[in-house]
Parts: structure tokens; C-alpha cells; sequence
């Protein structure tokens, strides 16, 4: 890939995720983290962040990974994309439609996000 496109990888990870990762060229993974992922997918104009946020981290609950889900749940508070109503009604809405254990995991991620921010 070339420099400006990396640059505009960095940029949108940094815009979507809130903080930026390390620069490690010749990382496998992380190339095509920031040079297909951030670079092509989430800088495509169909969509905005906070949609793209949205079908993100309804299919992250799904996959009931703690991990991921604090680190996109963490980035959709710090950025403003969503509100706490707003997160509330998708964790509860994805309960009812992909699961209640599923919700229930993000549910407590995101209790845990709102304790350490105040």
C-alpha cells in the first residue's frame, strides 16, 4: 500500500478507535488493520462512523468477546458517537434479537466503562 493511503489508515483508526496504535511496518496483522480495515472499509463514504459503529458492535455482542467490546464500546463513549440512552437501547434491542447472555456480557462491559470514566 502506499504512504498516503497508510496515513489515511492511521487517521480513521485514530478518529474510530479514539487512540492510536503503534506504528509497526512489516506487522502482518497490523498492515492490514490499518491499510485495508481503517484505510478502505470504515473511510468507505456509504456509511458514517457512528453506522458503521452501530453494525459493529451489534455483531461484536454476538461474539460476546470482552475484549473487543470494551475497546469499540470505549471508543462509541469517548468519541460521542453514542449516548448512554443510545447504547442502553442497542445493548437491550440486541438482547432480544441475538441473545440475552450476549447482551448481557456487553451490558456489564459497558457498566465497568462508565465506573472507570467517572
Amino acid at each position: 500500500m502506499s504512504d498516503a493511503n497508510r496515513a489515511k489508515g492511521f487517521t480513521t483508526f485514530g478518529e474510530v478507535m479514539q487512540f492510536t496504535p503503534p506504528d509497526m511496518p512489516g506487522d502482518v496483522f497490523l498492515d492490514a488493520t490499518i491499510e485495508h480495515l481503517f484505510a478502505g472499509v470504515w473511510a468507505r463514504p456509504g456509511l458514517g462512523v457512528r453506522e458503521r459503529r452501530l453494525v459493529t458492535l451489534t455483531i461484536l455482542m454476538g461474539m460476546g468477546n470482552e475484549m473487543t467490546l470494551r475497546l469499540h464500546f470505549g471508543a462509541a463513549m469517548k468519541s460521542g458517537d453514542l449516548s448512554d440512552t443510545e447504547i442502553d437501547e442497542l445493548i437491550l434491542h440486541v438482547a432480544h434479537y441475538g441473545g440475552w447472555p450476549q447482551a448481557a456480557v456487553a451490558s456489564q462491559v459497558v457498566r465497568q466503562l462508565r465506573a472507570e470514566r467517572t
